[in-house]
């Protein structure tokens, strides 16, 4: 415990270490001061120090079992008490406190040099063809039927998103929104400029049977509309939102992709 900057004594009873079949855990009991109570605490714990995009602080090791981080920590007062309060209200305080902590193989067994990831982000520039309209013959200016209509390389950009160490396959929410576009900006993308087409799942099961999902979102984005098609009208060419006779649907739904969790 090397980084840990309050002072604190190790109690009497300290140091258990217990190995069944579920998996080996530890403990450790220590006294400090209230004041330093919770810092020490959240010393012991780890992880970021505000929010994911601050320092990550590895949890501490059980001196005996170097696989065996912080798992868990529980503080109890004791001594004299005192009433104190602040802008939240009144509440107790004590001159000394009690630090449990609780060791265990972290459950999605992460590098202690690469802390564990909950979301990445991963981009591939392509191409696809794209169907254009209003087109005619150069010879004699007659117009082309709709089948022989020319297609054209458009640049794609495929984006997933991949999501760690959820509690379940969110198989439900994928199958509503595949093939929908998204119908407000996200992630820096114009609206229904991102197609989502699917996700890979993966599932991990620790000795207890507890388990990991791990699952990428897919998407393809283009630099128009995926609700467009480019049409050449009267010498300036654009691109036109196209929609069915019918009912005047356009050609994708629109999805704020919410219930993905991205």
């Amino acid at each position: 415990m090397a980084d840990i900057s309050v002072d604190y004594k190790e109690s009497d009873g300290s140091c258990t270490y217990n190995s069944t079949e579920g998996g080996r855990t530890g403990s450790r009991i220590f006294t400090v001061d209230w004041a330093d109570a919770f810092q020490l605490a959240k010393e012991l714990r780890g992880g970021f120090q505000s929010d994911p995009g601050s320092t990550y602080a590895t949890p501490a090791v059980f001196p005996y079992a170097d696989d065996l981080f912080c798992s868990e920590v529980a503080v109890e007062g004791f001594g004299v008490s005192s009433q104190s309060s602040n802008e939240e209200g009144s509440f107790i305080t004590y001159d000394k406190a009690t630090v449990i902590a609780k060791y265990a193989k972290n459950r999605i067994n992460f590098n202690p040099a690469d802390p564990t990831a909950v979301e990445q982000e991963n981009i591939t520039i392509s191409a696809e063809m794209a169907t254009l309209a209003n087109y005619e013959y150069t010879a004699d200016s007659a117009a082309l039927e709709d089948k022989l209509l020319p297609s054209r390389v458009e640049s794609t950009t495929g984006f997933s998103v991949t999501k760690f160490a959820l509690s379940f396959l969110p198989g439900a929410s994928v199958a509503a929104t595949v093939g929908k576009i998204n119908s407000n900006g996200w992630r820096g993308y114009t609206a229904e400029y991102v197609l989502f087409i699917g996700a890979d799942a993966s599932r991990t099961v620790n000795v207890v049977g507890a388990e990991d999902w791990e699952v990428t979102y897919n998407f393809l984005t283009k630099s128009h509309s995926w609700n467009q098609i480019y049409r050449d009208e009267a010498g300036h060419g654009h691109y036109e939102a196209v929609r069915t006779k019918s009912t005047h649907a356009p050609i994708y739904a629109l999805d704020t992709f919410s219930a993905l969790g991205v």
